[in-house]
């Protein structure tokens, strides 16, 4: 069972679809893997990045789609495999109903049960937003080839090596039949084809649903945690930057001049996930650099979510030079002189959240050369970058 949460209301939800690979049966440490000759995925491993990102998107948007007014939540399905299938803490409260499927096994055939019921979910009203996420080892033929995601039983058949991955390009393009105006792809995934014979003119992978000859001319946006040929990167048992990138665009509104208030587009979600991931707050710095690239059919700013109040934006706030964030005491205060976040001296910079628009940041220091300073700032988000010039007294 990979339904992890279904809601009993009707009308229009967000249907949501996530699989996480990080267990690889046929790839190096896999229990199956077997040294063949050529080089089809021969440097491919086994993964801890995915499995983590994947349990931190299902219980992300539990906590925040599930009580949404307007279009709220409608389900999550979930496909996850790990080498160490054991929930992170807190999962199985959140999710009773967890199958002992998840975490153990990401197969093509449980991939395409679970698409299924996606599939059928999403298809039921108009006004749905179809959200499908992956996580897991990624492979690419040149600029505008083949593009699959791997799953665990990729290279099981020697004769057809990637039958058992998604074909990208065929999976969206089989979803223009399905009646969800609003269909959103995040592809958490490497793009190289370095590991592949570059004799290979296809890889033959499998598109995920029905080969319909009809489109509903739906709105769909594809957006792609790295660039074509390049690496996708994770920390070892962490959530990857792009995921945590999503997560946080997915609540990082757009204020609209119409007087439609904040709002979570079509257009504005794949600007905002790439302005985070170069965002000093959540990118390690010994993190390579890596750019999120997207693509959209009949994209029309369209939206996914809806917010009344105007939101929190993530602020990093830094000193020049940094030998001075020692002893600097922080605080950010709203236009009518209410302190809306403060710290006090430490040797990280300051990372934290305040409203939405213009506010007064004073940054006072305990000792040493350094004065003390106001400035106006202007958080907009998704995130806010800001480095304190100081000078010595």
């Amino acid at each position: 069972m990979t339904t992890l949460w279904q809601s009993e209301g009707t009308g229009p939800a967000i249907h949501v679809l996530v699989i996480g690979v990080g267990r690889y049966d046929h790839f190096n440490g896999g229990n199956k893997h077997q040294a063949r000759p050529g080089t089809l995925a021969k440097g491919l491993g086994q993964l801890t990045a995915p499995p983590a990102s994947a349990y931190e998107v299902c219980v992300t948007l539990l906590k925040e789609l599930r009580d949404v007014p307007d279009r709220a939540l409608g389900s999550i399905e979930a496909v996850i495999s790990a080498e160490d299938p054991q929930f992170p803490p807190g999962f199985a409260d959140l999710f009773p109903d967890a199958g002992d499927e998840v975490g153990t096994k990401a197969e093509l055939e449980d991939v395409q049960e679970a698409f299924e019921r996606w599939y059928e979910r999403c298809d039921s009203d108009r006004d749905n937003v179809a959200l499908f996420y992956f996580c897991g080892h990624g492979l690419q033929l040149g600029a505008y080839g083949d593009h699959a995601l791997l799953l665990q039983d990729t290279l099981s058949s020697r004769f057809a090596s990637f039958q058992n991955s998604i074909d990208v390009h065929g999976t969206v393009q089989n979803m223009q039949g399905n009646r969800a105006s609003i269909q959103c792809f995040f592809l958490d995934a490497c793009r190289s084809s370095q590991d592949v014979d570059a004799t290979l003119q296809s890889l033959k992978s499998t598109a995920l649903g029905p080969r319909l000859h009809i489109s509903h001319d739906p709105e769909q946006l594809v957006v792609y945690s790295t660039s074509v040929g390049a690496p996708a990167h994770g920390r070892a048992g962490e959530s990857t930057l792009f995921t945590r990138s999503f997560l946080k665009a997915l609540f990082s509104p757009e204020h609209r001049r119409d007087g439609q208030g904040w709002q979570v587009t079509t257009t504005s979600i794949g600007t905002a996930i790439d302005q985070l991931m170069q965002w000093p707050g959540l990118r390690h710095h010994d993190m390579p650099e890596q750019q999120c690239v997207t693509s959209s059919t009949n994209v029309r700013g369209g939206v996914l979510l809806r917010f009344a109040n105007r939101p929190q934006v993530s602020f990093h706030f830094d000193t020049a030079p940094t030998g001075a964030l020692a002893t600097a005491a922080w605080s950010l205060a709203d236009l009518r002189g209410n302190q809306v976040a403060s710290r006090m001296p430490g040797p990280e910079p300051w990372i934290d959240s305040g409203p939405a628009g213009e506010g007064d940041l004073h940054v006072a220091f305990a000792d040493g050369p350094y004065s003390t300073t106001s400035q106006q700032v202007w958080l907009q988000p998704p995130c806010f970058h800001h480095t304190v010039q100081v000078d010595a007294s």
